[in-house]
C-alpha cells in the first residue's frame, strides 16, 4: 500500500508541479498586457482608460 502512495506521489509531482509554473506564466502575461492602458474588447486598441472604448 505504501508503495502506491509513493508511486502515485511522485508521478504527481511534476504534474501538479508544471501547473503551478503555466499558471504563474499567464498571469504574468495578463499583467503586461494592461499596463499601458486598456484593451478594447472591440477594437483590440490599447486605450488610456475603460470608459474610452466605444463598447461603454
Amino acid at each position: 500500500m505504501r508503495r502506491k502512495w509513493l508511486w502515485a506521489t511522485l508521478l504527481s509531482l511534476p504534474l501538479a508541479i508544471g501547473g503551478l509554473v503555466s499558471a504563474g506564466v499567464l498571469s504574468n502575461a495578463n499583467t503586461r498586457s494592461n499596463d499601458g492602458g486598456f484593451v478594447c474588447p472591440i477594437t483590440g486598441e490599447e486605450l488610456p482608460c475603460p470608459k474610452c472604448c466605444p463598447l461603454n
